[in-house]
């Protein structure tokens, strides 16, 4: 259970405005819920962990990585605020995922367990279909997501970022930017430059 000193008010908000959960319904899932706190540059899960369960982003920002096998990483997104971080592979078949979850800021995620979400499926059957909505539109967004960042150029994916998130240009640091962009700091911050000068001349 959330301890009393900690807002879920986010999540409150979220489940009843996408979800249609009463203020009973929403009580009762947020009783299940736990709190965990992730120090700065500390990690929700390495590669070879099983997911336990699904994280909602209550306070701070993650990336999700993967290392190949010359030790090079690639970050495949940022999840702030309002995000839920996890992977549902591993959670749903309880198999080791691939993914490196990393706390970019210290963090507060509200937590629920493998087995609590099937409680709660069972008790909330409106959250069921918003999970199940979530995780279908999820898993589109991926594939999208991947068919976009073979084919896009570094400017168009650093555009989409900051279309979608711009707070994270204000939030982590531009080398975690560019591992994102598949290039070197130095080359983002070209990128920017000329982006600038274009913006100016336009």
């Amino acid at each position: 259970m959330i301890p009393d000193e900690y807002d879920a008010g986010n999540l409150a908000s979220t489940l009843k405005r996408q979800a249609g959960l009463t203020n009973e319904e929403t009580e009762l899932f947020l009783s299940f819920l736990s709190l965990k706190k992730l120090h700065k540059k500390e990690h929700y899960l390495n590669a070879g962990d099983i997911c336990n369960a699904v994280a909602y982003v209550n306070k701070g920002c993650l990336r999700r990585y993967i290392i190949d096998e010359h030790f090079k990483e690639s970050i495949l997104n940022f999840s702030l605020e309002d995000y839920f971080v996890g992977d549902l592979e591993s959670l749903m078949l309880k198999e080791p995922t691939v993914y490196f979850i990393q706390a970019l800021e210290d963090c507060e995620l509200l937590l629920l367990s493998r087995e609590n979400l099937s409680r709660v499926y069972d008790l909330i059957p409106k959250f069921k279909e918003f999970h199940d909505y979530k995780m279908k539109r999820n898993h589109y967004y991926t594939i999208k997501r991947l068919t976009f960042a073979k084919s896009a150029t570094p400017e168009e994916k650093y555009l989409l970022l900051m279309k979608d998130q711009p707070q994270l240009f204000q939030r982590i640091p531009m080398h975690f930017i560019a591992s994102y962009l598949g290039i070197e700091p130095e080359s983002l911050s070209r990128l920017r430059k000329r982006l600038t000068i274009k913006s100016h001349n336009s």
